[in-house]
């Protein structure tokens, strides 16, 4: 009964209210296996069904003429696990579109996060992001409250400009302004042809907070240090044709250590980072392989080596259909040296559906 009633509530909907609105989304999720060996001592082996980054969204156009068009979506997260809630928590937004580009304003993410595409191919629960992901270096990927223009494409080339307000990076303080502003500014540049391409990404935000892992965080969470002049550049090129997927990425993220009172205040944080991919499609099979390499990081002006890290996945999917692949893959990371190193591996096979 209730399904007859919704059927003719949606049917008495005007047609013009649903047009140009689109339902869509992934779901993907497996069996992961996975262990840690720290400092010669092995965990014991956890085993769990993860989903792998589940999402719904709604988006919509509406054509003014001239080329002219209004923009929007709205997309959260759908964990198979029940773990996400609540609206628009993933890229989500409103804006204008025509022949001088495009302009969008919400939850939007940076250029950075939009060119980890092309240095993150894979698929993994959080749990083991940074082992059967490229998790690492795509820490400095992220989504924010912010105002973007993306440019036309001009002989291959296409660029993009970003902000973050200061009081949308730190809403608690928007009224009394007593923290330094945690605006930040980012860029990035493309160019494609003939299936070639390349990309520079960056960001900058004179005043930023960073915990232990080097993961830029809102302004007084625990345990988090306090920088200045901080910025990320990262390079990707490679190949995408012909059945064949190349990438090559380089990234350095730098700052400097600002926690008032600090007998290093001033000092500099550093650290580079590569990686590579290596993908070739046979029929519906595509095996896949990366590579990533962290060095020594700098931390205070010194170096330390508990940063750096050596990185291998190996994997394939497996194309039922244009919409549903399966998914398998495993991985190895090992972090530091010595008494520090960390040696973490996991497995995984999953099932992906798109919509």
């Amino acid at each position: 009964m209730k399904k007859s009633l919704i059927a003719l509530t949606l049917a008495a909907l005007p047609v013009a209210a649903m047009a140009d609105v689109t339902l869509y989304g992934t779901i993907k999720a497996g069996v992961e296996v996975s262990r840690v060996k720290n400092q010669g001592v092995k965990t014991k082996t956890a085993t769990q069904i993860a989903d792998f980054g589940s999402k719904i969204g709604f988006k919509g156009q509406e054509d003014f003429g001239n080329g002219m068009k209004a923009i929007w979506q709205l997309e959260q997260k759908a964990s198979i696990a029940g773990t996400n809630s609540g609206w628009g928590n993933r890229q989500s937004f409103i804006g204008l579109k025509g022949d001088f580009g495009t302009v969008r304003a919400g939850n939007l993410n940076t250029v950075l996060k939009d060119s980890g595409d092309n240095v993150n191919a894979w698929e993994s629960g959080s749990n083991t992001e940074d082992v059967l992901g490229l998790g690492t270096i795509g820490r400095v990927e992220s989504r924010e409250i912010s105002v973007r223009y993306d440019s036309p494409v001009f002989a291959g080339f296409s660029g993009s400009v970003q902000y973050v307000p200061r009081d949308n990076a730190n809403d608690v303080d928007k009224y009394k302004h007593t923290k330094s502003s945690r605006e930040s500014y980012h860029a990035g540049l493309k160019y494609e042809n003939a299936g070639f391409f390349g990309q520079y990404a960056g960001s900058f935000a004179k005043y930023a907070d960073l915990n232990t892992d080097a993961e830029r965080v809102a302004v007084n969470t625990a345990n988090a240090h306090a920088v200045k002049d901080y910025q990320v550049h990262r390079v990707v090129a490679g190949y995408d044709a012909n059945d064949l997927y190349v990438s090559v990425a380089g990234q350095h993220e730098a700052a400097k250590n600002n926690e008032v009172g600090s007998p290093t205040i001033g000092k500099k944080h550093e650290q580079t980072q590569v990686a590579a991919t290596a993908a070739y499609r046979f029929g519906n099979v595509t095996p896949r392989v990366s590579y990533a390499h962290g060095f020594k990081a700098k931390v205070n002006g010194e170096k330390v080596a508990s940063y750096q890290y050596d990185q291998v996945i190996v994997g394939a999917d497996y194309d039922f259909s244009k919409r549903t692949s399966a998914l398998v893959s495993a991985g190895w990371l090992k972090q530091g040296k010595g008494a520090e190193k960390v040696e973490k591996t996991a497995s995984m096979v999953g099932l992906r559906h798109k919509f």
